[in-house]
């Protein structure tokens, strides 16, 4: 009896410490407004036909600090690259300037380039985009059928701080920021698109390496990257990093995806750090898939600290039978000798849940922290914590499976949902996690030495982890 009072003062202490005003400290200032024009600024009117030249010719020949300013209309562009471009592209406004494609776009010449294929490409720079919209129209954007991608354009727009032409040798690192910038995608025939999903665009924006495949040791992404006030809708995937190294700083501020199936996608990315803040994510699998797999791309990378994602404030919406955050470790399996576990910082999330969906999972995870968040509707679990199977993403076979250590749950409410398990589900290959509860939830705890102070424990038993079929990103290896 002794004891249980202990922690349960113990507990109570935690508690109240976490239900302090929480802050996020981002490394720089976050504004929704873009800078104010300093530098000259270059006017340039749609043409009504193929803007690619005159657009391009604006970008190369601007001199630093300047605003390439587009007026109200609609643009269209061919396949475009830019190298160091150091200024602001600006519309007159996310409803008034449109972007739209000139022709199909042949990513078997950039794939023969071995360039990862895009729409738009920047690379290297100090480069501003605000106020303007992105649009696909609906049917294939490509040339020809890719051998794993079919007729689905890989990424509509391509963000890294080099490439194999240029800042290669020093690789200096990238200043980007993205605000107030629309991605409107289309749809398109399943039997000619990627899986079979009806989206002509995989990813919406990808910030990372760009190389279609490794011929050699890729150096890891460097640079500030921000994402502020954009939008996705419509696409299979709406935000992905990969790739980001030590000194990579990311953030993804106040934007949304609506109708995707991911809303975004982290992996690879090592010794950095990620902020996701104050987003929406209504999605029909995945809100927010966080892993550690490098898929085989970049295996010399030895980390030397835990990449941290600080998931903060962000709204989810999943459909049915989704999942809303998903943290899986993999490299733990895969490379036991080179892994430091994702540093996971969940809290101040409001998760809408509905028929079959999770809210928030910690697989093979160690040291995760999942506090003050709400949680409403009725899902299968508000908390999943458990070990996972590791799959080879090329062959899919199974490389074994880890354990969710640690992880720390307090502060949460759960009063407005409905599970059909339990709130809190601790699965057989949990271990040494901490729940605090305040006596109306319930648990299922098939772990071992956790400690669950404050919530009703229940039978039963929650095995759904993240399989193969479950992760269509990891599909399409199986078909190469």
């Amino acid at each position: 009896m002794k004891n249980y009072l202990f922690l349960l003062c113990g507990a109570v202490c935690l508690l109240v410490a976490s239900c302090t005003k929480d802050e996020i400290n981002y490394p720089f200032a976050v504004t929704e407004k873009a800078k104010p024009v300093s530098g000259p600024v270059i006017v340039l009117p749609p043409s009504g036909g193929d803007d690619t030249e005159a657009l391009l010719e604006a970008l190369n020949s601007a001199s630093p600090g300047s605003t390439i300013q587009l007026t109200a209309g609609e643009y269209h562009l061919r396949y475009i690259e830019v190298y160091g471009f150091s200024g602001c592209l600006r519309g007159a406004g996310r409803d008034k300037t449109v972007i739209s494609t000139y022709g199909l776009i042949d990513q078997a010449a950039q794939e023969a380039l071995n360039y990862l294929p895009a729409w738009v490409k920047f690379i290297g720079g100090d480069v501003t985009l605000s106020d303007f919209a992105f649009d696909t129209g609906d049917g294939s954007l490509v040339t020809e059928p890719d051998l794993y991608y079919n007729q689905t354009l890989i990424s509509l727009l391509s963000v890294n701080n080099y490439n194999q032409v240029f800042n290669s040798d020093e690789h200096q690192h990238m200043k980007f920021r993205i605000m107030n910038v629309d991605f409107h995608c289309g749809d398109m025939d399943p039997e000619l698109s990627y899986l079979n999903q009806p989206y002509n665009v995989l990813m919406a924006l990808w910030i990372g390496s760009d190389v279609f495949w490794p011929l050699e040791d890729i150096i890891l992404t460097a640079g500030r990257y921000e994402i502020i006030n954009c939008s996705v809708d419509n696409a299979f995937q709406g935000y992905e990093a990969f790739s980001l190294g030590e000194d990579a700083v990311l953030t993804i501020d106040r934007c949304s995806a609506t109708d995707c199936l991911y809303g975004a996608y982290f992996t690879a990315n090592y010794d950095s750090k990620v902020f996701i803040s104050n987003n929406t994510f209504k999605t029909s699998l995945e809100g927010v898939l966080i892993e550690d797999n490098d898929w085989g791309l970049i295996p010399w990378v030895i980390p030397f600290r835990s990449v941290e994602y600080t998931v903060y404030g962000n709204a989810f919406w999943p459909g049915p039978g989704s999942r809303a955050l998903t943290f899986k470790d993999s490299r733990g399996v895969i490379s036991p000798d080179n892994y430091k576990p994702v540093l996971g910082i969940v809290k101040n999330n409001f998760l809408n849940l509905t028929e079959g969906s999770t809210g928030i999972s910690c697989l093979n995870n160690i040291g995760a922290t999942v506090k003050n968040n709400r949680f409403t509707g009725t899902g299968t679990a508000g908390v999943y914590i458990n070990g996972a199977m590791v799959y080879d993403v090329w062959t899919g076979e199974e490389l074994g499976t880890g354990e969710s250590e640690n992880v720390l749950i307090l502060g949460n409410n759960f009063n407005d949902l409905e599970p059909t398990e339990a709130h809190i589900v601790l699965g057989e290959l949990s271990k040494n996690c901490t729940v605090v509860g305040n006596g109306k939830e319930s648990v299922i705890d098939l772990g071992t030495n956790n400690i669950v102070v404050g919530m009703k424990k229940t039978e039963g038993g929650y095995h759904a982890g993240l399989m193969i079929k479950d992760n269509l990103r990891m599909m399409h290896g199986m078909n190469r």
